[in-house]
């Protein structure tokens, strides 16, 4: 009985129905701003829903001008797509180097190094993930130093500076 009931719409439903894929649509303006259709066609495109309600298309008069603003469009969305590119790519950067660490570490430092094991049946956050100091043999570039620990190249971000400490923590 559900069934019959859902197969005929309501012309509200209808025209819901339009909109929703007009949004749907525009939520493809990721990091560019520009959503696929207007990158391709230089326009935004006409909905069923803009059909429906009679929403007035701008057309060009001329084959000319419409090829001289094809051009200009083409160019302003290639500018703007860099430009945005380019800005989201240093946020990224920015965001990645936030949890870096920067410590600079010589010749013969000690260092906890970080190894977590996983031992059955303890819950991960219980073990101790640093491991005793160990000594740097040689700093490899700018984030990669080996440990002497039948050498082991490890990354910055894993090591940090050993400070000796009185009490024995377990």
């Amino acid at each position: 009985m559900e069934s019959s009931k859902r197969k005929s719409k309501s012309p509200a439903d209808k025209v819901t129905d339009f909109v929703i894929k007009g949004h749907k649509t525009e939520q493809g303006k990721s990091v560019t701003g520009w959503t696929p259709a207007e990158k391709l066609s230089h326009r935004t495109p006409r909905f069923p829903c803009d059909i429906l309600f009679r929403r007035p298309a701008r057309a060009p008069s001329s084959p000319n001008e419409n090829t001289n603003n094809s051009e200009a469009r083409l160019e302003s969305v290639q500018t703007s797509v860099r430009e945005r590119i380019k800005l989201s790519r240093e946020r990224m950067k920015t965001r990645f180097n936030s949890r870096g660490t920067d410590y600079h570490f010589k010749k013969r430092d000690q260092v906890w190094m970080y190894n977590p094991k996983r031992r059955r049946g303890l819950s991960p956050k219980l073990p101790q993930n640093w491991e005793e100091p160990y000594t740097t043999v040689k700093k490899l570039n700018d984030v990669v130093h080996r440990v002497q620990r039948s050498p082991k190249d490890i990354h910055t971000n894993g090591l940090v500076p050993f400070q000796a400490t009185d009490c024995i923590c377990m």
